[in-house]
């Protein structure tokens, strides 16, 4: 009997020893993989070299009171279990994988018991630290529904609520705006519109991939119609896009069109220029950017130019284009900017768009305060073998309406 007990206590504590070396792991490849920061926000002044202390005094030199405008960054870390059982789904493992890896990169801890908004009090503690003033706009994003209006919960992967993005933003009105997404095939959905363009935001995002939204669909021409009654602005990605739910497909440039000429002011978003259809993105993109038509409707953000399979495809063609800049806007698409893949230093050095010396004081930086991190890192970035960077005017001025 003492026997039997003495391996049962054996095989408990090898079983204790076992689970406490998995989670070792796991937190050091969400370390690894996902990115961690290592100092709060509010430090920066003291751990910081002083090296990456000029760099963020360059990046806010002769700004004259002018905030920095960010074009977007998301209200939340995906897809809560609140709004999962709203929709009548429970957690796909792939979402659960997925808001790990930003919530981590973010530095919440995926098991609080308000994960979200410990999301938003870090997100603020990042903008406060801020030298200069910042503004930003956060998003949300609605579920996929399928082509007879239904939703599906089981593709709907990173749904962010909409009153989750208006809720943040009245906390902190001064340096935050809202943008809804109310995806096309809702039977409600130009209730909907007209609804929040009464509540004052004017600003909805689509991510059609992911959320599996046919955009020569007439009820999508109906949506550009209560958008351009009500006066607002749509977020719409184009090029090669792949969603968490597996979801993958290409949004040509000229897709932007059809908005355009209903009326709606537009901001796009570039994803990949990869695919037999890449070729087209940049040169599609261009096109529309000529003509005088759109001059004051159509907008560029730089949401996740940075990443290293769209740098030689869409950031060098962006700075070849300097007679472009006035249209371009900055968005650091956090917190997906903030995980550790997201932006590899190494492969802006390789390519010949950032000084090698700079990537010591840049990772300081992350350690700190990721946000500040893609901010400055963009104001580093030049056209290979010459020293153009991207104006200030991309970067500072009053948020969009």
């Amino acid at each position: 009997m003492r026997a039997f007990g003495l391996r049962l206590l054996v095989l408990a504590v090898v079983l204790a020893g076992l689970a406490a070396l998995a989670v070792t792991l796991w937190h050091g490849a969400l370390d690894r993989y996902a990115g961690a920061w290592r100092h709060a926000p509010e430090d920066a002044a003291w751990v910081l070299s002083d090296r990456a202390r000029s760099l963020v005094d360059a990046a806010f030199a002769d700004v004259d009171g002018r905030p920095v405008r960010d074009g977007r960054l998301a209200a939340g870390i995906g897809f809560a279990a609140r709004e999962a059982d709203a929709l009548g789904g429970g957690r796909h493992p792939l979402a659960w994988l997925a808001d790990r890896v930003r919530a981590h990169a973010a530095g919440v801890d995926g098991d609080a018991d308000a994960p979200q908004a410990e999301y938003a009090a870090r997100l603020m503690r990042q903008i406060t630290a801020m030298p200069g003033d910042y503004r930003a706009r956060v998003f949300a994003r609605d579920a996929v529904f399928a082509a007879d209006g239904r939703a599906e919960p089981e593709r709907s992967l990173n749904v962010i609520a909409n009153t989750r993005a208006r809720d943040l933003a009245a906390r902190a009105p001064a340096q935050l705006g809202a943008a809804v997404s109310v995806h096309p095939y809702r039977a409600d959905a130009v209730n909907a519109i007209a609804g929040w363009a009464e509540a004052g935001i004017t600003h909805l995002g689509w991510w059609p991939v992911a959320q599996g939204i046919d955009l020569d669909d007439p009820r999508v021409a109906e949506a550009y119609a209560a958008m351009a009654e009500h006066g607002m602005t749509l977020h719409l990605p184009v090029g090669a896009r792949a969603a968490d739910n597996g979801a993958s497909g290409w949004v040509d440039p000229s897709a932007l069109r059809a908005p355009l000429e209903a009326g709606v002011r537009v901001v796009a978003t570039l994803g990949g220029a990869h695919g037999e259809d890449g070729q087209r993105l940049m040169p599609g993109l261009f096109a529309l950017l000529r003509e005088p038509a759109w001059r004051d409707a159509l907008a560029v953000d730089l949401a996740g130019v940075l990443a290293a399979d769209r740098l030689d495809e869409v950031l060098r063609p962006l700075l070849q284009h300097p007679q472009f800049f006035g249209r371009l806007r900055y968005a650091s698409d956090y917190p997906q900017s903030a995980i550790a893949a997201s932006i590899r230093l190494s492969a802006l050095v390789d390519g010949g768009f950032l000084d090698p010396a700079l990537v010591a004081p840049l990772r300081e930086l992350y350690d700190v305060n990721p946000l500040l991190f893609v901010f400055v890192t963009l104001r580093q970035v030049r056209l290979p073998a010459t020293e153009l960077r991207l104006p200030d005017g991309v970067f500072f001025g009053e948020p969009a309406s």
